[in-house]
């Protein structure tokens, strides 16, 4: 219990110390989500109509039985590989590099753009059907991928600004304090995206499915 009670103590006071650095965080990811939902009005015809294609191929797959439990395996264990290590273990990796710290803020950034896009796509192509195929296909994972993203990136942010610190002589603090905490931050992000990887395999199609019935 004094563990627990401890490490809360140490997770308070440094969301406490860096509650500019993720309030800054998720504004950068709201603007991604503006910018990508401001970007479905540049597509041209020819992109529209492709993406409309393949939109309406994933309706007309809703009619279908869902993938097996075997299948449904593959793909979260796909699903949570590709999560793991290319937003997670990556920002981790950016962060220890230091000057890779900028490009933390750019898959931030990304992540809200490609939401944006995706979410206003979907309902400008499908109106009052495409709000309710977003919220029952798009938000359940999201609900635990957004968090997860923010807090890796906030982790890797922290260490690489604590760590250019160190070596310009500008403070005394221990930098492998501030690696332990990075690298909880990156577990932490990483269970969440294991977590958003089985939601959206297991859980999502469900949601689609109890949907389906007013979406075709």
């Amino acid at each position: 219990m004094y563990a627990v009670g401890r490490l809360g103590e140490i997770a308070k006071t440094f969301f406490v110390r860096h509650l500019a650095l993720y309030t800054a965080l998720l504004i950068l990811f709201a603007v991604g989500i503006g910018f990508g939902a401001l970007a479905t009005k540049s597509l041209s015809q020819a992109q529209r109509a492709d993406l409309s294609q393949y939109v309406a191929g994933v309706f007309s797959s809703l009619a279908k039985n869902s993938p097996g439990m075997a299948e449904r395996s593959t793909l979260a264990w796909k699903g949570l590989a590709d999560s793991i290590l290319k937003t997670a273990g990556l920002m981790w990796l950016l962060g220890l590099t230091v000057i890779g710290a900028p490009f933390v803020l750019g898959i931030v950034f990304l992540r809200g753009f490609v939401l944006g896009f995706t979410i206003s796509f979907i309902i400008d192509e499908l109106q009052m059907k495409g709000m309710l195929l977003s919220i029952s296909s798009v938000l359940p994972h999201n609900l635990v991928v957004v968090p997860a993203v923010i807090l890796a990136a906030g982790g890797a942010l922290s260490f690489a600004a604590s760590a250019l610190k160190t070596l310009l002589g500008l403070t005394k603090e221990s930098i492998y304090g501030q690696f332990a905490v990075s690298t909880g931050l990156a577990l932490v992000s990483a269970c969440l995206l294991a977590v958003a990887a089985v939601v959206e395999v297991f859980i999502t199609p469900v949601f689609v499915q109890l949907s389906r019935g007013l979406l075709v």
